[in-house]
């Protein structure tokens, strides 16, 4: 298979302590043409955001693999938009949106190149492998306040979604919501790091059974050195295209 992923979602601390499940949400789709992935975190604050997230994710990707064999970003545009809304109206008739808030993070990786697509916190970055200097980043998109962001619920939501075409040579690729951006990249300004997604990268490369790899990003997410850092959930996909290694 040309494209290879992994990933894993790990309840915090946080939710652990009370019991309660973990927010975050992730899915990876792919085709001959390539692969679609997506990393949805729910809010806190919203009493079924881990169905908003689940349901969010599902319909970006299942939308958009169909756009693969000719990507571009005014390609995915409008597919990306209809997934969106049509997620918003189906939630809807179960509740009150705001019950569903979710950011949303992805990637289109096609032959030629990809397309991020953003709406949100959360983290995409990918990278010229085996070149850890040259790499692009969408960068998290807080609100005006401390802790505070933009969900695929609101009423302006179109106006926060980012989506832009990366060239090619970008073919190894991390989506991570904030709780494992919190100590998975550097900041200020964003990029990877060497302590931790260049070994996560390289391990990954060496291993042939991708259920594997997602069952170690698990122990890596869960760890008590995670813990001490964040009480969030955390998540974190990885995609790599095999030609370029």
């Amino acid at each position: 298979m040309t494209f290879r992923y992994a990933g894993a979602s790990a309840t915090g601390k946080g939710h652990l302590d009370t019991g309660t499940d973990c927010e975050d949400a992730w899915r990876v789709t792919a085709n001959e043409y390539g692969i679609v992935a997506c990393v949805c975190d729910g809010a806190g604050s919203a009493s079924r955001s881990a169905e908003g997230a689940r349901c969010l994710a599902d319909a970006v990707c299942e939308g958009l693999i169909c756009e693969l064999e000719n990507l571009d970003s005014q390609t995915i545009i409008g597919t990306l938009a209809e997934a969106i809304e049509n997620t918003r109206r189906a939630l809807a008739e179960r509740g009150p949106l705001s019950d569903f808030h979710a950011t949303l993070c992805g990637v289109a990786m096609g032959h030629d190149q990809s397309v991020v697509f953003h709406l949100g916190d959360g983290i995409v970055l990918g990278t010229a492998t085996p070149d850890w200097e040259d790499f692009v980043v969408s960068e998290p998109e807080n609100g005006d306040f401390a802790e505070t962001t933009y969900f695929f619920t609101l009423p302006d939501w179109r106006r926060h979604l980012r989506i832009f075409s990366v060239p090619g040579k970008y073919r190894s690729w991390f989506l991570m919501s904030d709780g494992t951006a919190s100590f998975a990249v550097k900041t200020a300004p964003w990029r990877p790091t060497s302590r931790f997604l260049v070994p996560i990268h390289r391990y990954l490369l060496n291993q042939t059974n991708d259920t594997e790899c997602s069952q170690a990003l698990m122990s890596t997410l869960q760890s008590p050195e995670a813990d001490r850092i964040t009480a969030d959930d955390k998540t974190l996909v990885w995609l790599n295209d095999q030609r370029q290694n």
